[in-house]
């Protein structure tokens, strides 16, 4: 996968508001939804799972590494101080799987920098090679 085309793009979506849809209840309550995210993100997720970069056993990779199945500043720290093609490429898995079970979390992977993070780490390791 090319993953250099979605750098820019990671990068300028630090720090960027996302949309939520919200449903407004008939007895005045704001029920909010989920991100509505543009076709880059949408596209970069189907074609990350479809990828070989996809990683299905991307928690016993991390596991091995003794690095938490959690997505955070320190965790991302934690695989870029390791900077193994593998390590990066199953925290980008944990990334793009988390929506699944947590509705917003590509949203908060984009604005705080860990896709962009990640993503970067991971180019410049196989450029390497």
């Amino acid at each position: 996968m090319d993953l250099k085309k979605y750098l820019e793009y990671f990068k300028n979506m630090q720090n960027k508001e996302f949309q939520w849809t919200s449903t407004n209840t008939e007895d005045g309550i704001l029920q909010m939804g989920y991100p509505m995210y543009d076709q880059t993100v949408l596209t970069f997720v189907r074609d990350f799972k479809e990828s070989n970069d996809f990683d299905a056993q991307y928690k016993k990779t991390l596991k091995a590494q003794k690095i938490k199945i959690k997505m955070n500043q320190k965790i991302v720290n934690q695989v870029l101080a390791i900077d193994t093609i593998d390590t990066l490429k199953a925290m980008l898995t944990l990334i793009v799987t988390a929506e699944e079970v947590d509705e917003g979390s590509w949203a908060r992977a984009l604005q705080e920098g860990f896709l962009y993070q990640v993503t970067n780490a991971l180019v410049n390791k196989e450029n390497e090679g």
